[in-house]
């Protein structure tokens, strides 16, 4: 899955020919705003989902939580071959994302769908949401990897938000950490003005509103054409140390095991 440029769509608004013609890996739709009726939002997901998929983007929408009851509502209204992935908001407990994924089993069966076609992203909005960030990630096997959105983070640990700087610089570094230990896709919420600094701190892609902002996005998450020689060199020797039969292979004094291999694969795909 290639995310470096997510086009949300403001809740509410129909998706348009800015969404569907711009160069965006997806597109990010959103059922969860409470400031608009939560019928009327499933109604112009559920309408703009098969338009994004014929454009070639993937097709996000961003869930109600659990616990709000809504969900269930959400996935029978959206769940089906053009639904991509969801973005949960506000997860902090591993038992959200079972919910979760509980439902989405029941429904991708229910409608012909491979179990596991859905992709979960876990958005990770609080204090309590980052410190666990570990335990989401590994407790279901559809995660794909992580939101942060720095902004309700912010609020939520009674800082000054920023995507700049030593401010929310932990709290971005044990994001980023926490989804490429498991080979994940570390995404955040981001303004247009700090792209490059946010690729070259490790995220994978953005979620951003300003359509133009979009190809800045692609350039800056593509892997940059200096990293490719070092990642076709540690699956080569991957690769030639696996055909030997051993476990893990040595490139000068590093170490590269199938947790590197697929990070190797990652770049080279980037």
């Amino acid at each position: 899955m290639r995310l470096r440029s997510v086009l949300a769509v403001p809740a509410g608004s129909a998706v348009g020919p800015a969404h569907l013609e711009s160069p965006a890996d997806a597109v990010l739709l959103s059922v969860a705003d409470a400031r608009e009726p939560v019928g009327r939002l499933r109604h112009l997901a559920l309408e703009a989902l098969p338009a994004i998929a014929a454009s070639g983007k993937l097709a996000l929408v961003r869930v109600n939580h659990p616990r709000t009851g809504l969900l269930r509502e959400d996935l029978e209204a959206l769940v089906g071959p053009h639904l991509d992935a969801i973005l949960l908001t506000h997860t902090v407990e591993p038992q959200d994302l079972r919910d979760a994924a509980v439902i989405l089993r029941e429904f991708e069966l229910g409608r012909g769908l491979e179990p596991g076609r859905v992709a979960v992203f876990p958005v990770i909005d609080t204090a309590r949401g980052l410190l666990r960030a570990v335990e989401l990630l590994q407790a279901i096997a559809r995660c794909a990897g992580l939101v942060f959105d720095p902004a309700a983070y912010a609020w939520d640990v009674g800082a000054r938000e920023e995507e700049l700087g030593p401010r929310l610089a932990y709290a971005r570094g044990h994001a980023v950490a926490a989804a490429r230990a498991f080979g994940l896709l570390p995404l955040i919420v981001a303004s247009p003005f700090q792209l490059r600094f946010l690729a070259q701190s490790g995220f994978a892609g953005a979620i951003l509103t300003d359509a133009k902002m979009i190809p800045v996005a692609n350039e800056v998450f593509s892997t940059n054409p200096f990293a490719r020689p070092r990642a076709e060199a540690e699956l080569r020797a991957y690769e030639a140390a696996r055909a030997e039969g051993a476990a893990v292979a040595r490139l000068g004094e590093r170490v590269i095991d199938a947790a590197a291999a697929h990070r190797a694969r990652q770049r080279l795909e980037g």
